[in-house]
């Protein structure tokens, strides 16, 4: 009995022996491998000549930290300042900051680079919408909503954004008796409020309630989500998405496809009223062009169907919105930050109106060069969009700044590190509005893309540009409480931040 116990007592061990060893073996396996692929991708990688730090052409997983972290743009700037104007910044992609890698990536092409796949701002729907849009369907619906944001739209829509200057001029004189404002919420309020009433038909309500609505509150958590996506998207790991859903804030699961409910329910009460004579917003727009030169709504080769338009009111919403607050709060900083910068605007405001009835959005344009080089001066320093926007070079490959990159791979322009390069602009860290003045300067211009370049920049750039000037010159917020008002006690007596 001893001796079967002694005998059942060895093969047990030899069999956790075996087992141990195979773990074991498989462990040290995997190992080898990952290290023979991190030396294949520093080394021997189609993007090997490309100088970079050896771990972020070994894996992408520094990207991915810092991207979880919201420091991608800042490291990336850190590392464009290391490396020079071409970098990799992972085993398959490259980042650039020169004017003409802005031409040759995001430029008018023959063969287009498409966007890269794995940073999809699709809608949770999965519906195309102007900016992920395939090249066909994208001119299809640019050429449809370019009616609502051309020059002419933009005069008919001056009663709406008059309406909210005004609003926030009063939220912030009946918010400033109480003590400090957050002007950046106070700014978020009024675009948000403003761009939903365009792109919808209705406002969320910020500024009346003074709060951020559900709808504005969730696009943080469906910007964690898109993030978390992109990153599962690179490793091929989207089965995961549910744990990540769990694992992170419980009200990040499904924010955007919640969004994305309550846009379709508001556009589709929106479009039931059709062409609107009183209140020119994007759809009366859109539905008036397609109305009386397409052949009516039920072409779909010159029209667009419902859930396109649902798609692209649900971004419009959020691309108008958070980057034209995001200029307003790094030009009140900067301004107040440098008092003469700060007379400079308020003398010119003064000078040029005599009175609330001239500052209008047409009567701005071009009148004011100061104040639209400390517009410029604040997107430099604190871009709306400080991100890069990745695109898959075509078959056949691409020469971009010199080197050739095959097909395949990723390559962008990230604003923040292009923006604050010294090798673009002299003093690169400073506020200088005077270099958009001097067109004598050493500055690269043409490597300053706010609004992104080519065919696919931003639609809605004349619409930013006349929140930006109305918000910051008008006899309302800025004007009457902050250039008008503030303009009479220095700059100096007001609680500015170290930093923004």
């Amino acid at each position: 009995m001893a001796a079967n116990s002694k005998w059942e007592a060895d093969i047990w061990g030899a069999v956790l022996t075996h087992q141990v060893l195979s773990v074991s073996a498989v462990l040290w396996t995997l190992i080898f491998v990952t290290c023979l692929h991190f030396l294949r991708n520093i080394y021997f990688h189609p993007l090997s000549k490309h100088s970079g730090p050896r771990l972020w052409a070994a894996t992408r997983l520094p990207w991915c930290w810092n991207q979880y972290r919201g420091d991608l743009s800042r490291r990336l700037q850190e590392l464009h300042k290391q490396y020079g104007a071409v970098v990799r910044v992972a085993p398959d992609e490259i980042s650039y900051i020169s004017a003409t890698a802005w031409k040759t990536i995001y430029g008018q092409r023959s063969v287009e680079m498409p966007k890269d796949p794995n940073f999809s701002l699709l809608t949770p729907s999965g519906v195309q919408n102007v900016l992920t849009a395939d090249r066909k369907t994208h001119a299809r619906q640019r050429r449809l909503l370019s009616h609502a944001f051309s020059e002419k739209a933009l005069r008919e829509q001056e009663p709406i954004l008059q309406t909210y200057c005004t609003k926030l001029c009063a939220q912030l004189e009946e918010s400033c008796r109480s003590g400090p404002v957050d002007l950046f919420d106070w700014y978020t309020f009024a675009t948000f409020d403003l761009v939903g009433d365009l792109a919808f038909g209705k406002s969320f309500g910020c500024l009346e309630a003074g709060m951020a609505s559900p709808f504005v509150e969730s696009i943080k958590t469906g910007s964690q989500e898109l993030m978390v996506n992109q990153m599962l998207r690179y490793y091929r790991v989207m089965f995961l998405r549910p744990l990540f859903a769990l694992l992170g804030p419980s009200n990040m699961a499904g924010s955007r496809a919640a969004n994305m409910r309550r846009a379709a329910e508001t556009v589709r009460a929106r479009l039931a009223r059709g062409p609107t004579a009183d209140r020119k917003d994007v759809w009366h727009h859109v539905l008036s062009h397609i109305a009386e030169h397409e052949g009516g709504i039920h072409d779909t080769k010159t029209t667009m169907s419902e859930a396109e338009m649902y798609a692209n009111a649900f971004s419009i919403s959020i691309a108008g919105s958070e980057g034209t607050a995001t200029a307003l709060s790094g030009a009140t900083f900067l301004l107040l930050r440098h008092p003469d910068a700060y007379r400079r605007a308020v003398d010119e405001i003064r000078s040029t109106f005599a009175t609330e009835a001239d500052i209008t959005a047409s009567n701005m344009a071009g009148k004011l060069a100061f104040l639209d080089a400390v517009l410029n001066e604040a997107m430099r320093l604190y871009p709306p969009v400080p991100i890069t926007l990745p695109r898959r070079v075509p078959a056949n490959g691409e020469v971009i700044d010199g080197c050739f990159v095959p097909a395949g791979y990723t390559v962008g322009v990230n604003h923040l590190a292009c923006y604050r390069s010294d090798s673009n602009f002299e003093d690169a860290g400073k506020f200088r509005p005077e270099r958009w003045l001097d067109e004598s300067g050493n500055d690269a211009g043409e490597s300053f893309k706010p609004f992104s370049h080519g065919p696919r920049a931003c639609l809605g750039k004349n619409l930013a540009w006349a929140e930006l000037r109305l918000i910051l010159g008008h006899e309302g917020p800025v004007a009457k409480v902050f250039f008008m008002h503030y303009a009479l006690r220095s700059p100096s007596s007001l609680r500015i931040p170290s930093a923004i």
